[in-house]
């Protein structure tokens, strides 16, 4: 046997959560990753270490979000068969796709990239159905209760302690990793509370500081950045690459008293000139409670 160290650095960029460390184990699995039969090593908290005792087989380390989004939100690492130790260290990245999955730091192998790749089409085919079946549920009950007349109106939303004005249009709906998400036919709202105890001296940061820190995960730079009405964020698009369907992601960053939020407003590329005006609207009626 020889032991296995995993550090979780601490970050706040989509790192909400206990992660959970699987290992490859054909004779005694119970969980199915990616075709492989592995067992259940332990749970790992944002910046935490763990140390765990393993066989001295040449396996795969896997860390999983939860049950749920585990086909497409999961990192593997191959262990090398030997008596020596094992140090790993790595941390969550934001990547809506793919539900701001955990990755080991140095991990850069063919299979690995090609399995962060089909994690991330798959998120995002996930996402991409909540829209639509949000839109389909919205119709019938528009057609059930009113025989296709639709009325739009303001309607409030709060989660956590924040608070947005978006319309009737909206209904709430659960996304991994995230604090809420609210969809409508063709925009989809998701919201992330990172809380100012995730990281040492967080509480000092500007919203600026924030930005940019939110950017470096995203792989953006400052020409992604957006400002208007004393709002600052950053927007950009995605391609789904199953359909080639184009997305515009708008993003806004907010600082209350006990955390900072990430904002963000989904549409298709088609569709964001119309919703840009709404969307601005939205971002701006957002209050946090004292």
């Amino acid at each position: 046997m020889r032991n296995l160290t995993i550090k979780r650095n601490k970050t706040f960029a989509g790192c909400l959560g206990t992660l959970k460390v699987y290992i490859e184990d054909p004779a005694a699995g119970d969980t199915d990753i990616n075709g492989v039969a592995c067992r259940k090593l332990g749970n790992i908290k944002n910046g935490e270490e763990k140390i765990f005792e393993i066989c001295e087989d040449a396996v795969k380390v896997y860390v999983i979000a939860d049950q749920l989004s585990k086909s497409y939100c999961n990192e593997f690492y191959q262990l090398c068969q030997g008596q020596e130790d094992v140090y790993l260290s790595g941390k969550c990245h934001l990547n809506p796709a793919a539900g701001n999955p955990f990755r080991f730091d140095g991990n850069e192998g063919a299979e690995v990239l090609a399995n962060r790749k089909k994690g991330t089409v798959k998120g995002a085919v996930i996402t991409i159905i909540a829209i639509i079946v949000g839109a389909i549920a919205g119709a019938l009950i528009s057609s059930a209760l009113f025989g296709g007349l639709h009325f739009v109106k303001d309607k409030e939303f709060s989660e956590s302690g924040m608070t947005i004005t978006l319309t009737n249009e909206f209904k709430e709906t659960q996304m991994q990793n995230y604090t809420v998400a609210y969809k409508s036919r063709d925009v989809m709202v998701i919201a992330l509370k990172e809380s100012f105890d995730l990281v040492p001296g967080f509480e000092t940061y500007t919203l600026t500081n924030y930005l940019h820190e939110v950017l470096l995960a995203n792989n953006l730079g400052d020409s992604a950045i957006i400002s208007s009405d004393g709002l600052v964020g950053f927007a950009y698009n995605a391609t789904d690459p199953t359909t080639n369907q184009e997305y515009r992601y708008y993003n806004y960053v907010y600082r209350a008293d006990d955390a900072f939020w990430l904002i963000q407003f989904v549409t298709t590329t088609k569709d964001a000139q119309k919703y840009e005006k709404s969307i601005l609207d939205w971002a701006k009626s957002v209050e946090f409670a004292k």
